[in-house]
């Protein structure tokens, strides 16, 4: 991991992958944390000082918060997202926000 990113100090954005059927694009994004590029789903994460926003892995995303439930959480809500559009040939962009897992009464 990254040594100027500092646990503790970021705040929980969204958790986003892509859906594409049949031969569609292949999507590949890399860990800003950690450069891992083997990455299915995208966590979102904002500095609380400068509100930068950075992309990462759910592992990385764990150490930044210092919090193991929210990016747990919005994956797995995310994969129920995912698993609704391949089920229905849907192609597009599954996302899960802070607000999201509220409402659904996650958190």
């Amino acid at each position: 991991m990254r040594t100027d990113l500092i646990p503790g100090e970021w705040d929980y954005v969204s958790c986003h992958c892509i859906v594409a059927i049949g031969d569609g694009v292949a999507f590949t994004y890399e860990c800003a944390a950690c450069g891992n590029t083997n990455l299915r789903f995208i966590h979102t994460l904002e500095h609380g000082g400068d509100k930068r926003p950075i992309l990462v892995g759910i592992e990385c995303a764990r150490v930044l918060m210092d919090d193991y439930n929210i990016p747990t959480l919005a994956e797995n809500e995310t994969k129920r997202k995912e698993r609704w559009r391949r089920k229905y040939r849907t192609p597009g962009r599954c996302i899960t926000t802070i607000e999201d897992l509220e409402n659904r009464g996650k958190l």
